[in-house]
């Protein structure tokens, strides 16, 4: 293709001018419509309208309605018109209607791509209409989403678009460090939860106990995004998420302060949780699976259309999952299902409605208390109750999409989510006496909680033509609420033997006599300018208008008046800024900037929220996507201001406002810097890699407590290095023929440094894991995921006298068989 500058756009989303678009498709840069399956689009039939019109803007039409990404030549659409189509239509017909007579035709190179080209010439200069061809694709994806993102059928590690921000976007153009972990990396690893997938990602680190965790990015916790809507967090658990690894296209994660994209300021970064959305044609999945300590885990997914035309199309995921734990006692009983209904009210307007309930039985495990010579029990010990606790969680969504034309659309979502929480704590006063192996006293106790998290996101954008350029403006509006309900009972038993005696029933007291309310709530109006100052250079510049509030009161056994919190904050402004440059086709250099304010929930020892938090962050980096776009690698490096950050109260336990009875104070200034490098995708036909490296210093600039200053800052959290890799063979995507085109070899490794309290230090560690599978059919396959295959025993989680102290699982295996129809 002819020269230019490099330039990605988002179709759809974000509208291209004529000048700026002809620039664009000079490129061989496709401009990114929809991450669909090009062979969904030969079968599966959409309804189109696009009226008679210059073929450029034809082409961002068809690109909206069908979800293809589209590449051509500037020099082949110039003076060019098209007549448009109408109706209903496989997207390959619709193309091809609205290509007659343009002496253009077109052929797929990928699931996800299809390039306009020059039609071949008959004799007498007639133009003779070429095939439509389809270069590289499956004949098993033939689907198609409404997810401009949908990583799901595209066989790849390395993702081509992201909506973690408030439109989809390519890597390259947003000015931060982004990492995912598509459907194909979930499955060919066999990953089953939130905090396995999330370990696997560069600069990520999981943080608490099971179900519950914090996901720590850059030293702090990230916020969480459910489909692009920020989720108010609840206490101590910013990030977590307890929904099936099954539901999930694909996990997002946008390292640094989210600001810049969402309007949240959260400094670690934000993970975006993208749901499967339903498909255009039928396809039916399937896995059964077993493993180590009688793990046995189902699972079944339907979709497709309900309705001949496609416009009303319906998706179904159920699962079920038992299994013990390496250690005494600990088991989970886990049921899911997730269900979602998509209707195109007209070509231009999308109606979404889902909804999640899953419920969970299990042991509770808070970590092992230390010896008083220092040791940590066995790696087969637990300390708690015997009796089960319990989850139950439900949730709706309802989505709204609108496309005005021109490039400009309309989307909100509304969500609530309730979570109910019944279970048992248990923690010793002290550690345990290594002769007798008892303790003088413990905090035994029953925890009740009630959650409901309401979360709402609307917001408009589209392009405004400027001096010659295309220049793209985002508004909106969101807001968050989190209710929470608790209470409590704690008792002390006397002396006990924690690690053999966990019958506490004729102990505990389930009669809780008291509960409290909190309710914490955000509102925000952001708004954002990408501006082209040249055709490689824009500039994104914006801010967000915060008000946030916190009340508490008891709600038994009286209900006492409504308390404000010191932390309510009115009308706080938050500016973000960023520069992305393209300085070849492949490579983009990056900056940006951002303050932070991070509103807090957690509570100190007197059951008061902290005040909110603030700082600022600097990024700088550079990207690449090279192969054709099957292979994405970066590197960035920054620096993090942060001050007033909840930190574990090592002194104090039994708060209300957590599952735990974790307690908090507020940390002084802290300073978090380092560099990040990455690669993602394929470097051969069947050979995918992934691999990460994270160096991140954390220190204390100043503290309450002088004797911090200079140390570094929650070693117990996150190392200073880590190194994460996956690689994956597969022969028949390689050209291998006859019986061992079936096999498939993958390995990978996740090494990091030290990490350590006062009382207790784990070295640094490798846990290696391998996998080997078989294609039996092209339906059909079976893979076996070796993990900690050589045993090694490490503190996940290296805790205090009394609590965490958790160990990394033991050498373990998964058996999975997969099907699909």
């Amino acid at each position: 293709m002819t020269g230019g500058k490099t330039f990605r756009g988002t179709i759809g989303v974000r509208a291209i001018g004529l000048r700026t678009l002809a620039i664009t498709l000079a490129t061989s840069t496709p401009l990114v419509l929809s991450a669909v399956p090009a062979q969904a689009q030969a079968a599966g039939q959409r309804n189109f309208d696009i009226a008679a019109q210059p073929l450029t803007e034809a082409i961002m039409q068809f690109g909206r309605q069908s979800g293809l990404q589209i590449t051509v030549d500037t020099t082949l659409v110039e003076g060019r018109s098209s007549a448009g189509v109408s109706g209903t239509h496989p997207a390959a017909e619709a193309l091809s209607i609205l290509l007659r007579g343009t002496g253009l035709t077109f052929r797929f190179t990928s699931r996800t791509t299809a390039v306009l080209e020059p039609a071949p010439q008959a004799s007498g200069a007639a133009v003779q209409l070429g095939p439509v061809k389809v270069e590289g694709a499956s004949e098993g994806a033939a689907f198609a989403s409404s997810d401009p993102g949908v990583t799901e059928g595209t066989g790849s590690y390395a993702a081509h678009t992201v909506t973690v921000g408030k439109s989809a976007q390519s890597l390259r153009e947003i000015p931060q460090s982004v990492s995912v972990i598509t459907r194909q990396r979930m499955d060919d690893q066999n990953l089953t939860t939130v905090s396995e997938a999330l370990d696997q990602v560069t600069g990520v680190r999981s943080f608490g106990y099971e179900r519950q965790e914090q996901y720590i990015i850059r030293g702090y916790a990230a916020n969480a995004q459910y489909n692009g809507v920020p989720q108010q967090e609840g206490s101590d658990k910013a990030s977590s998420n307890t929904d099936d690894l099954a539901f999930f296209d694909r996990i997002e994660v946008l390292r640094g302060p989210s600001g810049l994209l969402t309007g949240s300021g959260e400094p670690g970064g934000t993970v975006n949780y993208v749901r499967k959305r339903p498909t255009d044609v039928l396809a039916v999945s399937g896995l059964a699976s077993v493993g180590s300590w009688d793990r046995y885990r189902g699972e079944v997914d339907v979709s497709g259309p309900l309705t001949a035309s496609g416009n009303l199309r319906a998706r179904v995921v159920g699962v079920f999952q038992d299994e013990d734990k390496f250690y005494d006692v600990g088991y989970n009983h886990d049921r899911s299902v997730y269900g979602v209904v998509e209707y195109d009210v007209t070509p231009r307007t999308t109606l979404g409605v889902s909804g999640i309930y899953s419920q969970r039985t299990y042991i509770n495990s808070f970590g092992l208390p230390l010896y008083d010579d220092g040791t940590v029990p066995a790696r087969g010990s637990f300390t708690g109750s015997d009796a089960p606790s319990r989850t139950r969680s439900r949730e709706m969504v309802v989505d709204l999409s609108h496309d005005f034309g021109g490039g400009w659309t309309f989307k909100s979502a509304y969500s609530l989510r309730r979570l109910n929480y019944g279970g048992y704590s248990v923690f010793p006063y002290e550690a345990i006496d290594r002769e007798t192996g008892l303790v003088s006293g413990m905090s035994a106790g029953r925890v009740e909680q009630e959650t409901k998290w309401h979360s709402f996101d609307a917001h408009v954008t589209g392009p405004v033509h400027l001096l010659g350029m295309t220049h793209d403006l985002t508004f909106g509006v969101n807001r968050s609420r989190y209710d929470f309900i608790g209470g409590t009972k704690f008792v002390n038993p006397g002396s006990w033997d924690p690690l053999n005696d966990h019958d506490l029933s004729a102990v505990i007291d389930e009669n809780i006599t008291y509960r409290y309310e909190t309710v914490t709530a955000q509102t925000g109006f952001y708004g954002s300018a990408r501006i082209r100052l040249a055709d490689p250079l824009t500039v994104i510049v914006g801010g967000r208008l915060t008000n946030f509030t916190i009340k508490d009161r008891d709600v038994f056994p009286e209900v006492t008046p409504w308390i404000d919190s010191s932390a309510t904050t009115k009308r706080r402004f938050t500016p973000y800024a960023g520069a992305v440059l393209d300085v070849t086709d492949q490579l983009t250099v990056y900056a940006s900037y951002t303050d932070t304010f991070v509103p807090q929930t957690a509570q100190d020892v007197n059951n008061r929220t902290l005040a909110p938090r603030v700082g600022w962050q600097l990024e700088s980096g550079i990207k690449g996507s090279f192969f054709d776009d099957a292979l994405n690698a970066s590197i960035a490096v920054f620096r993090i201001h942060d001050s007033n950050r909840a930190i574990i109260d090592e002194e104090n336990i039994g708060c209300g406002g957590t599952v735990d009875g974790t307690c908090s104070r507020a940390s002084g200034k802290v300073r978090s810097q380092g560099v990040e490098l990455e690669v993602n995708g394929s470097l051969l036909p069947g050979w995918e890699v992934t691999a990460g490296y994270t160096y991140n210093q954390q220190k204390y600039l100043s503290d309450s407590d002088p004797a911090n200053v200079g140390k570094r800052f929650l070693p117990a959290q996150s190392p200073e290095h880590m190194l994460k890799a996956w690689t994956q063979f597969d022969l028949a995507k390689a050209g291998v023929q006859g019986w061992a085109s079936g096999i498939q070899v993958g390995g990978g490794v996740q090494w990091q440094s030290n990490m350590y309290t006062d009382l207790i230090r784990q070295g640094a560690y490798a846990v290696v894991n391998a996998k080997l599978g078989y294609a039996i059919s092209e339906n059909w396959d079976a893979s076996l995921v070796v993990s900690n295959l050589f045993d090694k025993t490490y503190l996940r989680i290296p805790g205090y006298a009394i609590f965490y102290n958790i160990y990394g699982e033991p050498r373990n295996f998964r058996l999975t068989l997969r099907g699909k129809l």
